[in-house]
């Protein structure tokens, strides 16, 4: 066969290995998952509307103004700015990341693999201190190994060994009917999936370490220790990323900055702002009078981190943070992954509402209204809940249950958590929570594994 043929013959095979399974590949979306690309879709679109309207009434706030068109075209590069939130700790919000960073590092392909990732930097902002680099390399490593083996059985499916639509034995041929295993073209065939299946089977644990070392370098890591150092870190970010050519990415685009815990300073907030808001009272003892010897004496107390923070008042940080964030996204162009937790407070607002339309979960109400309900902020929420496994009951024997066990404690590793996908433009109610999705994913040993509904099994619908 001529060179040329067998060139096209491989290169259709590769394009075909990269076009396997429709729920594998990529969606083009802002997180390149996807399952949950395309819960997010009709969120960002409803967001893009929500943000026209609110930048047409700021330029006439005290006249009528036309209502712009819902239906603006949502470019698929467009960033999103998602808070994840569980209604407590040990739902998978970090492993959710992890996942997410994952397919932000990776490249498109390797070695005619389609892994989908982007192949830019992302920048994680650990503020509850429990990034695990180990553990991120073994989801990354874990997620190569499994677009290994999804390619090599593609492969081994489009083998000729046999004719998939075998004619009737006294059927005359016809044309178009499918060539015999032993046609030259199918032969070639054969021969360029056995070369591309070799090539497939040698790649060995330490090409794909090499792989997630080279990935994990694009990853910068902040971890702040204060409200005001984790502001600083924010107002840092855009000349780091400028004018730093020290670092690895600095010719990458920056796909998400994440922040890992942004309710991690939440109760040292409210103690500075309810500082600020009592500082005209006094709790000290009067003054006493003072001698010379006290006064050679004299030292002064030791600062607190609370002295040495900058008194504002929670609404004021927010909106600081919220303003760094907005910079970041617009001259990077780069998505806002953050997460939360309710936190349950003695406001006279409530914290979370429940919902009885389809045991949707309660997002976090916590932080001021500027976070929670700006229309020029948040584009969706992704509500995280384990899903709960039933105890034994009551009345069961000491017997029944050991004999239970096993089975038991394979449902307990099959459970997962189920993620409740939504827009985030609601402020008051719960009525337009209806039009969202859900979507499940597993953590295991080897990694993280998503699914969408169709493949959940259990967990809260």
């Amino acid at each position: 066969m001529e060179v040329g043929k067998s060139e096209e013959t491989l290169s259709n095979l590769l394009s075909d290995i990269q076009l396997t399974a429709q729920h594998h590949n990529t969606s083009g979306g802002p997180l390149n998952i996807p399952q949950i690309d395309a819960l997010l879709r009709p969120h960002l679109q409803d967001h893009l509307h929500n943000q026209s309207i609110a930048q047409a009434h700021s330029q006439h706030p005290a006249g009528s103004f036309d209502i712009p068109s819902d239906d603006i075209a949502l470019s698929r590069d467009r960033p999103a700015i998602i808070e994840i939130s569980s209604d407590g700790c040990g739902a998978g919000k970090t492993h959710l990341l992890y996942y997410i960073t994952c397919m932000a590092l990776l490249p498109s392909s390797w070695n005619g693999i389609n892994l989908g990732g982007k192949e830019s930097a992302v920048i994680f902002i650990d503020c509850d201190s429990c990034f695990d680099i180990v553990r991120l390399s073994e989801v990354i490593e874990s997620y190569i190994k499994s677009r290994i083996s999804l390619s090599i059985q593609f492969c081994e499916s489009k083998q000729t060994g046999l004719p998939k639509d075998p004619m009737p034995e006294d059927a005359p041929d016809a044309p178009g009917a499918p060539l015999p295993p032993s046609s030259p073209s199918s032969e070639v065939e054969d021969e360029e999936i056995k070369e591309y299946l070799a090539l497939l089977n040698s790649i060995t644990p330490s090409d794909i370490t090499e792989l997630t070392v080279y990935s994990l370098s694009h990853l910068h890591v902040y971890t702040p220790t204060s409200p005001s150092h984790f502001l600083e870190i924010l107002a840092s970010i855009p000349d780091y990323l400028l004018s730093s050519t020290s670092h690895s990415s600095h010719d990458l685009p920056l796909a998400s900055l994440i922040i890992d815990g942004i309710s991690a300073f939440y109760w040292l907030e409210r103690a500075s702002s309810a500082s600020t808001a009592t500082s005209s009272m006094v709790f000290s003892d009067p003054p006493s009078q003072t001698t010379s010897q006290n006064k050679n004496n004299e030292n002064p107390p030791p600062q607190t981190i609370e002295d040495k923070e900058p008194k504002l008042s929670l609404q004021s940080r927010y909106d600081l943070i919220i303003s760094h964030l907005l910079t970041i996204t617009t001259r990077f162009n780069n998505n806002i992954i953050i997460t939360n937790t309710i936190i349950p407070t003695n406001s006279s607002h409530p914290t979370h509402v429940s919902n009885p339309h389809n045991n949707i979960p309660s997002y976090p109400r916590h932080l001021p209204i500027c976070y929670t309900y700006s229309p020029m902020f948040l584009s969706a929420r992704i509500i995280l809940s384990k899903d709960v496994v039933a105890p034994f009951q009551a009345d069961i024997g000491l017997l029944e249950a050991y004999k239970e066990r096993e089975m038991r404690m394979n449902v307990v590793k099959k459970a997962g958590t189920s993620a409740w996908v939504e827009g985030a433009g609601v402020r008051k109610g719960e009525s337009g929570r209806r039009n969202g999705g859900w979507f499940w994913f597993w953590i295991g040993e080897e990694g993280v594994k998503i699914g969408a509904e169709e493949d959940g099994e259990g967990g809260n619908r």
